[in-house]
C-alpha cells in the first residue's frame, strides 16, 4: 500500500475544482498514506492559495521552497505517487525522478503531456484525441472524466437564493481591482434598463480585505467607466444606488443553477458556468494589458523596465490571434458564450449582457452539446491500479 502521496497544484481553478474530489477519494482508498500538497505558484497565481489550501485534510502543506528541498533529499524510503493537479508536468517529473515515485498528471491541455510522466490522466476522448495529434505515446494517455463535474455534483445544497445576475470579478488581485468596480458599473446599467434585475458578486475567498477594500472606492477604474460601491451590512451599495448580494464562493454553484446570466472573466469558471448550464457573457478587458500575466518566459522578461509598450502590443496581438476565450468555445468550436475583449465599456457589456438574457433557452440547449462525466473516482481507480503493477 501507498506511504506517500505528494501533489502538486499552481491556481485558484485547479484548487477550488480539481484537488478536492480527488483528495477525498485518496483519503477514502489510502486512508493511512501521508498526503503534501505542493503550491507551485506560477504568474497565473492569485498569491493567496494557501489561505484555501489549509481547509483541506494533509499532513502537509508546502511551497517552492519545500519543493526544491524535497529535489535534493533523495529518494524516498516507502512507496507512494506523484500526482499533478494544475501546472508544469516537469515539475512532476522531477519529484518523480527525486524521490523514486511514479509521476502522474491531470489536464484539459492537449499539450501537457511528457515522456517522464508514467501516464497523463485527460478529461476526455477530445483531449486524448488532441494529444495524440501531438504526438504523445497512447498508452501512456487515459481518459478519466471531468474533475470539475466532480465539484459541481457534491457541492452542498443550499436554500435559494434570490438572484438574477452572477458578477464575477475573479480571484486574483490584479483583476479584482479593476472588475469589480467595472462589473459593478455594467450592473447599473443593466439596472436602468431592467429594474427588477437582482445582482450578487460571487466574492473569491482568496481576495484579502484590503484588495476589496481598494476595488470597492474604484480608483483605479474610474477613467474606465467604473464606480465605486460601500458595504450596507453584507451587501453592497453602489454608488448609482444599487442593491448588490455578496456570495460566499462555497454558494456559487448554487447560484450558478439559480441565476439567468454571469458577467465573468476566462478561466476555469467558465466550464463550471457551462456545466450548470447557466449563459454568460466572457469579458477579456483590454484596457491595461500590461497587467496580464503571459505564458512561460515572455512574463518576465516583459516585466523589465521599459517594456511596457511592447507588452501592451503583444497582448493586443496575442488576444486577437486566440479563436475563443471561453473553455466551452473552444470545446465546442463556437462562441456559445459570447465574449467581448478589448477596451470596451460598461455600456458595451450591459448591452450584450441583456441581449444574451433574453437569449437564455437558446444559449442552455447549445451548452446541452458539453458532455462531461465525472471523473474522481475513474482517476483514484487508475492511479491505485498503476501503482500496484
Amino acid at each position: 500500500m501507498l506511504d506517500e502521496i505528494l501533489l502538486l497544484t499552481n491556481g485558484p481553478g485547479e484548487l477550488s475544482t480539481w484537488v478536492p474530489p480527488v483528495l477525498s477519494r485518496l483519503r477514502q482508498r489510502v486512508p493511512q498514506a501521508r498526503v503534501e500538497l505542493f503550491l507551485i505558484r506560477d504568474q497565473f497565481a492569485a498569491g493567496t492559495e494557501a489561505l484555501k489550501a489549509r481547509e483541506l485534510p494533509l499532513e502537509a502543506l508546502s511551497g517552492r521552497r519545500a519543493f526544491l528541498r524535497r529535489l535534493v533529499a533523495g529518494r524516498a524510503r516507502g512507496r507512494g505517487l506523484v500526482l499533478m493537479l494544475g501546472g508544469a508536468p516537469r515539475d512532476a517529473v522531477w519529484l518523480g525522478r527525486a524521490t523514486g515515485y511514479p509521476a502522474f498528471a491531470y489536464t484539459f491541455d492537449p499539450k501537457a503531456f511528457h515522456p517522464g510522466l508514467r501516464a497523463v490522466l485527460v478529461d476526455s476522448e477530445r483531449t486524448r484525441r488532441a494529444m495524440m495529434a501531438q504526438g504523445a505515446d497512447p498508452s501512456r494517455v487515459a481518459v478519466v472524466g471531468n474533475l470539475v463535474v466532480d465539484a459541481l455534483c457534491e457541492a452542498q445544497p443550499y436554500p435559494s437564493l434570490e438572484v438574477d445576475v452572477l458578477l464575477f470579478a475573479g480571484s486574483r488581485p490584479f483583476a479584482a481591482r479593476y472588475m469589480l468596480g467595472f462589473l459593478l458599473a455594467a450592473a447599473e446599467r443593466m439596472a436602468l434598463e431592467r429594474p427588477q434585475l437582482r445582482f450578487a458578486w460571487v466574492r473569491s475567498r482568496l481576495l484579502p480585505e484590503a484588495v476589496v477594500a481598494e476595488a470597492l472606492e474604484a480608483r483605479e477604474v474610474r477613467a474606465l467607466g467604473g464606480v465605486g460601491a460601500r458595504w450596507e451590512g453584507d451587501r453592497l451599495r453602489t454608488e448609482g444606488g444599487l442593491e448588490v448580494q455578496v456570495l460566499d464562493e462555497n454558494l456559487r454553484y448554487s447560484a450558478m443553477r439559480q441565476a439567468h446570466l454571469a458577467l465573468t472573466l476566462p478561466g476555469t469558471n467558465t466550464l463550471e458556468l457551462a456545466l450548470a448550464r447557466l449563459p454568460s457573457l466572457v469579458l477579456l478587458p483590454l484596457h491595461k494589458p500590461e497587467l496580464l500575466p503571459l505564458e512561460g518566459v515572455l512574463h518576465w522578461l516583459l516585466r523589465l523596465p521599459g517594456t511596457g509598450p511592447l507588452k501592451r502590443h503583444l497582448v493586443w496581438r496575442l488576444a486577437s490571434q486566440i479563436p475563443f476565450l471561453a473553455l466551452p468555445n473552444q470545446w465546442l468550436g463556437e462562441a456559445v458564450f459570447p465574449e467581448l475583449r478589448g477596451a470596451f465599456t460598461p455600456d458595451e457589456v450591459a448591452r450584450a449582457g441583456l441581449g444574451l438574457l433574453s437569449r437564455g433557452p437558446e444559449v442552455r440547449a447549445r451548452l446541452e452539446r458539453l458532455q462531461a462525466e465525472p471523473g474522481a473516482d475513474n482517476l483514484v481507480a487508475h492511479l491505485l491500479l498503476c501503482e500496484v503493477r
